[in-house]
């Protein structure tokens, strides 16, 4: 059985594993691709914004999932590209290249949906309704601090995750093909 609790800094690592187990298998499977996905997709959140983190813990209280979120945008471009970006670029040029961009989404339609999340689970905790619990935990904790919207970036073709982020109230605003999509949740 696990349990939803709020993220805290010593949960750095292990959302780092879960980030790169999740991303596919050459962030499994190479030592460098893996350590600057984690490092694009997850580090910052850790470090700058717990108190809107979420972590799916097991019986040892050992994160097995997560939902990251930064509640302001412009936060997210201003320390990301300063702090993190440097750090991708120093482990993988090519994916600190990429990095630089990873705010741009944020930044377009941050004005009405500030917020953004990441959401990850390791596959022996997946289908077992835990992502619904971290998402539900998200929206409340994003509704109390007054938060108007909230925007995520997917796969266009993890039509699962697409269902699943639909059920909740999510709708596309973006979707370039063989890019990804952007959705959507206005929460006032």
């Amino acid at each position: 059985m696990a349990t939803i609790r709020k993220a805290r800094k010593s949960d750095l690592k292990d959302v780092e594993y879960i980030c790169r187990m999740t991303a596919g298998n050459l962030a499994r499977t190479n030592d460098i691709i893996g350590e600057a996905t984690a490092k694009s997709f997850s580090t910052y959140y850790i470090r700058e914004c717990t108190d809107t983190c979420f972590i799916l813990a097991n019986d040892e209280d050992k994160a097995v999932g997560y939902i990251l979120c930064e509640p302001d945008y412009k936060r997210f471009r201003k320390v990301f590209r300063k702090v993190d970006v440097p750090i991708i670029t120093s482990i993988y040029k090519k994916d600190g290249q990429k990095a630089w961009f990873i705010p741009i989404p944020y930044t377009l339609f941050g004005a009405k949906y500030p917020a953004h999340l990441h959401i990850d689970i390791l596959d022996e905790y997946q289908n077992q309704g835990y992502g619904s619990l971290l998402i539900e935990a998200l929206l409340t904790e994003l509704k109390n601090k007054n938060v108007k919207g909230v925007m995520l970036t997917a796969d266009s073709d993890n039509h699962g995750a697409i269902r699943f982020y639909k059920r909740f109230g999510f709708h596309s605003v973006v979707n370039v093909k063989n890019a990804g999509i952007i959705m959507a949740k206005n929460l006032f």
